[in-house]
């Protein structure tokens, strides 16, 4: 079975044009203009969801992200729908699935028509800022972002991880420099905080998202962080595989770069504090998709494996989410600008392809995902594959091969060390996952040849 690519544009772009001429449609998906609460959104770079030491990683210690844990939610199963870069950005900006945006692969152009979630709240009276790494303006890098998607105040770049000659841009082409001797994530800490100072001066609510671009390759930190980790005495997870001198210098630099975002996180937490700001605001910690260091004997991300595909999630708000609380929900990149929306008590575009889970945060009753689709490469990628994650179970297939990946029973093998695709005592299983992952196809990817 092949995704037909040619007819499947063809359709997604009549279909944009007939969105894009429909007033009514339009006017449907204009916000109520009501206060909300301030949005703080951290999100990091390859943080997968394990490295906490509130999700019981012993090797280092995450005291203010473990904070927001404790008085708020720690979502302990949110996955990203598309576990690279560029493709998770667009489906969060966007709340829609590659589908609909052409936004495939790290490096393409999100279409700059596109409406995101920055133009939504901003409609809605919101004051929106962006901070650190964009990657949704094409392969430029570290490169002017030419198109900001409503995000008013800026201080990004395209793409890169140059953390110790840092670099970004704000209304014009002129290259900013990142003071000498200043680690990137610790200047966009710095412009955080000015931002936050600025804006909790005037009545409007504010939507503030800082892109640190760590604990991305290349792993590195400051020495100070770098001396708080000794690689020799990590506790590797039962999966890992060939882990050599090089792989556990990496990972050095990745547990320290971990420490470091802590540190700065704690700061952003501090100013929420002494601006006496701090239960107003709606603050969320996450990253766009995990990192193997070599569980399985992989490396990096793309992987339909729960260290690439799991991200942590944790939300704390004092006048709308219960605290301390630990929730196995399934939740994914497709759910958060739907979600988002639901807190913040606006009407979400129609067009969206998540669902609202507020209720999920906000402890009140609702409907709650069976399923989380999960997608690597365009359609007519010979590599590309095709997944679903449920509650108990990873199921993946090589669509354009039309042959099995993995299949785990993730409540019976945590680590996911048995794979159990093609093996005669599972057909059964594996056939009923397939089937689910095609009605999942077919519904988000269509046209498909059946």
């Amino acid at each position: 079975m092949r995704l037909n690519r040619r007819a499947f544009l063809k359709i997604t772009g009549a279909a944009a044009l007939l969105a894009a001429g429909n007033p009514l449609l339009a006017a449907a998906n204009k916000p109520k203009n009501k206060k909300g609460p301030n949005i703080l959104y951290l999100l990091t770079d390859q943080w997968r969801a394990q490295v906490l030491s509130c999700a019981g990683d012993t090797n280092l210690k995450t005291p203010h992200i473990d904070s927001l844990a404790k008085d708020g939610i720690h979502l302990t199963h949110a996955y990203s729908n598309s576990p690279v870069c560029t493709p998770h950005r667009a489906i969060l900006m966007t709340g829609k699935y590659a589908s609909q945006t052409n936004v495939w692969h790290n490096n393409d152009l999100m279409a700059p028509d596109e409406h995101c979630i920055a133009e939504h709240f901003g409609k809605a009276g919101y004051e929106t800022g962006y901070i650190g790494k964009w990657h949704l303006d094409g392969p430029s890098k570290p490169g002017h972002v030419r198109y900001r998607q409503g995000w008013k105040y800026w201080a990004g770049f395209n793409r890169g991880h140059a953390f110790n000659r840092g670099v970004y841009f704000t209304d014009s082409e002129e290259k900013k420099k990142v003071p000498e001797g200043i680690f990137e994530p610790v200047h966009q800490t710095d412009l955080a905080i000015d931002f936050i100072g600025t804006k909790s001066k005037t009545d409007a609510p504010w939507f503030l998202m800082v892109s640190y671009g760590g604990p991305h390759m290349p792993y590195t930190a400051p020495k100070e962080y770098m001396d708080k980790v000794d690689p020799k005495s990590f506790s590797l997870r039962p999966n890992v595989k060939n882990m050599n001198e090089r792989h556990r210098k990496a990972l050095h630099g990745y547990y320290a770069h971990y420490m470091c975002l802590d540190d700065c996180i704690g700061k952003l937490l501090k100013t929420l504090n002494s601006l006496g700001i701090a239960d107003d605001t709606l603050i969320c910690f996450t990253s766009d998709h995990g990192d193997m260091h070599r569980s399985q004997g992989e490396s990096y991300k793309s992987k339909p494996w729960k260290e690439s595909i799991g991200v942590p999630f944790i939300a704390r708000w004092a006048k709308g989410i219960p605290a301390g609380r630990q929730t196995a929900s399934l939740f994914s990149t497709i759910d958060i600008y739907p979600t988002l929306c639901g807190l913040s008590k606006l009407d979400k575009p129609k067009d969206l392809d998540g669902s609202d889970l507020s209720h999920v945060f906000t402890k009140t009753t609702g409907k709650e995902n069976e399923i989380v689709y999960l997608t690597i490469g365009a359609p007519d990628k010979e590599t590309a594959w095709r997944g679903i994650r449920t509650r108990q179970y990873t199921y993946a297939w090589h669509a354009n091969k039309e042959t099995g990946y993995v299949l785990y029973d993730n409540l019976v093998d945590p680590y996911q060390t048995n794979n159990l695709i093609d093996k005669p005592e599972h057909k059964q299983l594996q056939q009923k996952l397939h089937q689910t992952l095609l009605q999942q196809i077919k519904a988000i990817e269509k046209p498909m040849n059946a």
